[in-house]
């Protein structure tokens, strides 16, 4: 049986174009130190969330290195005030954490952006959230779960937001949803991506150059 780390790992890999890179890791896996512009970024947070932190980026690191990066061990990935990882120009990177694993993706240099979102496909969702993420609509036949939809649009969401610098509301972004694909209409331009499942999770991971 293949471990659910290396399943959403070789999912992830499918998705994406050679030397993207890509990193997963679980959430109970002892995390590494942090630096200290790194520390600064959680001093107050709980044990919980100083864990996903430091994994999520470990993972980070991993991808971007993966990707064809030269990262220096030295150079921390702190937090911007919108609390998105503060890398370095030019390197294009998304982390998501959920459930017990986190994942990193980055695209290699020149490469466009690119957004990742990782939701474990029985996760407690809210009675509305199908009218929270509209609209949005099938292709392949069927209605898609919500939580599917929920998974596109972050990855979406973080795709375009480095490139933008947009705040977006799931209704700003019509979507249209097949078999493994996605697309939606941002303004006038189109951004897609892929969706898959694996380990019991739903995985999304969009690219746009805008």
């Amino acid at each position: 049986m293949i471990p659910p780390d290396r399943a959403l790992r070789d999912l992830a890999r499918r998705m994406m174009p050679p030397g993207f890179g890509c990193a997963v890791l679980p959430l109970d896996a002892d995390p590494p130190p942090l630096l200290p512009e790194e520390e600064a970024v959680i001093v107050r947070a709980v044990p919980k969330r100083r864990r996903e932190f430091a994994l999520g980026r470990s993972a980070l690191r991993m991808a971007i290195g993966d990707a064809g990066h030269r990262l220096a061990p030295s150079r921390a990935i702190g937090a911007r005030p919108d609390r998105q990882p503060d890398l370095p120009s030019g390197i294009r990177a998304s982390l998501s954490h959920s459930g017990d694993y986190c994942i990193a993706v980055a695209a290699p240099p020149g490469g466009p952006g690119i957004g990742v979102d990782l939701e474990p496909v029985d996760r407690s969702i809210p009675e509305n959230l199908a009218e929270a993420v509209a609209p949005y609509r099938s292709v392949s036949g069927g209605d898609h779960d919500p939580l599917l939809v929920f998974c596109i649009k972050e990855a979406l969401f973080k795709a375009q937001y480095p490139l933008t610098g947009r705040m977006l509301d799931f209704g700003d972004v019509p979507a249209v949803i097949g078999a493994g694909h996605f697309r939606a209409c941002l303004g006038n331009r189109l951004i897609g991506g892929l969706w898959g499942r694996a380990a019991g999770y739903y995985l999304s991971i969009s690219l746009w150059r805008g």
